[in-house]
């Protein structure tokens, strides 16, 4: 995890400066999206670290300005790799009337045996829409009106603004969606809650069927020659698991994010 501790101090010291007044009531640090550039009074450049991830309110004791994962490209359909497919296979036992050893041999022993594999790299088919994510630096302008009760927003600084903002603490360290059809407000869903700087993954359990051809050999079956694999049906086991050293994110589960506090107006 990388925090934008230096950039927050640069970003602060920067608004030492001559006091612009922006046309809107939002207070300075607010951060939000805007379909192309950012308005007169709000900035881009002090989040580019937030360019090519998603928005997510701070975890508690994580901070803001902090940031995981491989940042998209443009229209980038983010993937990942499961590179290790590990397990094992049971097959049955046949025995045989006939001499164990030399020289009827290239049969199967029976038992329990480990198997290993690959995975290829696969999409994720992540959906999302891109925006400019813009930074509120001007001071907000009293004489623009008020703003509606409930709203809810980002925020460069760890603590919300003054007395009229509410963290937002239920939202931390999730994706904000939009509300479904008769959805519940507010409700959290999905796995638990991301911990500051962590980058989550997942596996697969795998489990199928493999049928082992038959092969005839001279003898009779049964005692005492044993310990042959048997033809037939047969169950394997075993599970994959995310190489994030390649995929830098495992975007089947987790996006690419930036931290930011997140907000409600009283």
């Amino acid at each position: 995890m990388k925090r934008g501790i230096n950039r927050v101090a640069a970003f602060l010291t920067a608004l030492i400066s001559p006091v612009l007044l922006a046309g809107d009531a939002l207070p300075t640090f607010t951060i939000s999206y805007f379909n192309g550039a950012c308005p007169d009074g709000w900035d881009n450049a002090s989040l580019s670290s937030a360019n090519g991830r998603f928005l997510i309110p701070s975890m508690r004791g994580g901070g803001v300005a902090s940031f995981v994962g491989e940042a998209l490209t443009s229209q980038q359909t983010p993937s990942h790799t499961h590179a290790d497919a590990t397990g094992s296979i049971s097959t049955s036992s046949k025995e045989f009337i006939l001499i164990d050893g030399c020289c009827n041999d290239s049969l199967g022993d029976s038992g329990t045996h480990s198997m290993s594999g690959s995975t290829e790299s696969a999409s994720g088919n992540l959906p999302y829409i891109q925006y400019n994510a813009c930074i509120k630096t001007a001071t907000p302008e009293s004489s623009a009106g008020t703003l509606p009760s409930g709203l809810m927003t980002y925020y460069m600084m760890p603590q919300c603004e003054a007395s009229s903002w509410t963290p937002v603490y239920a939202a931390d360290g999730r994706y904000p969606v939009g509300l479904p059809a008769s959805g519940l407000p507010g409700a959290t869903f999905g796995g638990k809650a991301l911990s500051p700087g962590e980058i989550r993954t997942h596996d697969h359990s795998m489990g199928g069927t493999i049928n082992l051809p038959g092969h005839d050999i001279a003898g009779g079956s049964g005692c005492c020659a044993h310990g042959y694999a048997g033809a037939g049906d047969t169950n394997f086991t075993g599970s994959t698991v995310v190489d994030t050293s390649s995929s830098k994110y495992d975007s089947a589960v987790q996006a690419p994010y930036y931290t930011a506090t997140f907000c409600r107006k009283n």
